[in-house]
């Protein structure tokens, strides 16, 4: 493959400003010996003269104050979806198993709505833009089990995960001064929001309203699209990171970034809800207070880990220009070593204890926030293999086993260099994200500036 070439031209036409166009020339990866701060300062110049922008959608969540009246609508329309997107995924997967094929699709099952709701009026209860929504939705999700981006579909089941979508933006009305928003069939709806600097505000467009449950309460997803002018290359400092489990997030300058899940004493409180909740019969008043209960609970941990990832998350991108991560196999790091009956586990109740661990610590989620945050602040999100990052020293690059003799503790056994394990890997874990870049911080730096030098010139043309 060919070396890029990074070249500077004088813009044409009328420029009075005398500025500088960049171009690249030979291939998509610039290799260069410019500072990097002066790229990074070329590239805010073309920012400034061409006015690239990009759409951005951001969700705004609130909680809403409903009446009693207005729950119980909720609640029957999340069902009446569930039962719709089950029942939809049953007749595809029928018709796959008399046909052998996918012959059933969005505009098929959408047809037949209107004659699902003379068999069952119970259904023509729900918003009709909801009930198309999940078909949509249903439709998405077979859409990526084809392009191999997901598992196969999944029957929804009662209580998990209740929710419902109003995809039409004239559909609905947000009052943000008075705090209402108005839905079909639901009318008038009152939800919190922040006060002073903690109020959120819309942001561009709405262009979908989501109503979920989470605990005992309802809460609405505000989808707001707007366009940005493009993040300008962001000139901080690349960092390392490594996920683990006594430390969720660990960086290559030697921080420890927390991730608030469970304690210890919530684990023994969460037990003590699910067996509660199991005692109680089923369709008993009881065991729906208990159910409640334990939904709450689950939620008020799911909050706090959310909140705890944001910051931290945000606080990497907003400060680093280069961020690199392992491409960590989470699924397969959290099988279950059960085994079989003819070939039954070891270590089995170790291994389930350090799953919850993992899964705790939420490392998907890190690495998905990072994901989007890196593309909104200029900074280049870099993932590389995990493979023997805590045995290799990060001073001499000797690689053994025994250079981590404990959990906590790296003690190089050539060079004697010796520092905390976690540190140690996210320093590894830097190196290599700095040698996937070709020409490290360089390259680093300006990794979005290939594409959009390569942008100038089909503008300019």
């Amino acid at each position: 493959m060919g070396t890029a070439k990074m070249v500077l031209q004088p813009r044409h036409g009328t420029d009075h400003t005398g500025s500088a166009n960049l171009a690249v020339q030979g291939g998509v990866k610039p290799c260069f010996s410019m500072d990097a701060q002066m790229v990074a300062q070329i590239y805010y110049v073309i920012i400034s003269l061409k006015g690239f922008v990009m759409k951005v959608q951001k969700g705004h969540r609130f909680r809403l104050d409903l009446d009693e009246a207005q729950a119980e609508f909720c609640s029957r329309t999340a069902g009446i979806c569930r039962f719709l997107w089950n029942l939809a995924l049953e007749q595809r997967s029928m018709a796959y198993r008399q046909e052998g094929r996918h012959s059933v699709g969005y505009n098929a099952q959408a047809g037949e709505l209107s004659d699902l709701k003379a068999f069952a009026p119970w259904i023509a209860e729900a918003p009709s833009h909801c009930l198309q929504q999940t078909l949509r939705d249903l439709d998405t999700a077979f859409q990526n089990f084809f392009a191999k981006r997901a598992a196969y579909p999944n029957f929804r089941k009662k209580f998990q995960r209740d929710s419902f979508r109003f995809p039409d933006a004239k559909q609905f009305l947000v009052d943000e001064v008075g705090l209402r928003v108005k839905l079909p069939k639901l009318g008038q709806v009152a939800y919190r929001n922040g006060k002073g600097r903690h109020a959120l505000m819309l942001d561009g467009k709405a262009k979908s309203i989501t109503v979920s449950r989470e605990g005992r309460h309802w809460f609405m997803s505000v989808l707001c699209e707007s366009e940005v002018p493009e993040p300008l290359v962001n000139p901080g400092t690349p960092v390392g990171l490594d996920l683990g489990v006594a430390h969720a997030i660990t960086t290559s300058t030697g921080e420890h970034l927390p991730v608030l899940g469970r304690t210890r004493a919530e684990d023994r409180r969460l037990a003590r809800l699910q067996r509660n909740l199991g005692r109680k019969k089923k369709g008993s008043r009881n065991r729906a207070k208990a159910r409640t209960d334990l939904a709450e609970f689950q939620a008020r941990i799911a909050r706090r880990r959310r909140d705890s990832i944001h910051k931290a998350t945000t606080k990497l991108a907003k400060n680093h220009g280069l961020v690199v991560i392992e491409d960590l196999q989470v699924k397969g790091m959290t099988a279950s070593a059960a085994g079989t009956l003819e070939a039954p586990g070891r270590n089995v109740r170790a291994k389930s204890g350090l799953n919850r661990v993992i899964l705790d610590k939420a490392w998907a989620e890190i690495r998905r926030q990072l994901g989007y945050k890196c593309l909104w602040s200029g900074s280049r999100l870099v993932v590389v293999n995990p493979a023997y990052t805590s045995q290799r020293c990060s001073r001499c690059g000797h690689r053994e086993a025994g250079n981590r003799p404990s959990q906590e503790k790296f003690a190089c056994l050539a060079c004697g260099h010796a520092e905390n394990a976690d540190i140690n890997a996210a320093k590894n874990i830097l190196a290599a994200g700095l040698a996937a870049t070709t020409d490290g911080l360089a390259v680093a730096a300006c990794g979005a500036m290939a594409s959009a030098g390569q942008r100038s010139r089909n503008s300019a043309a």
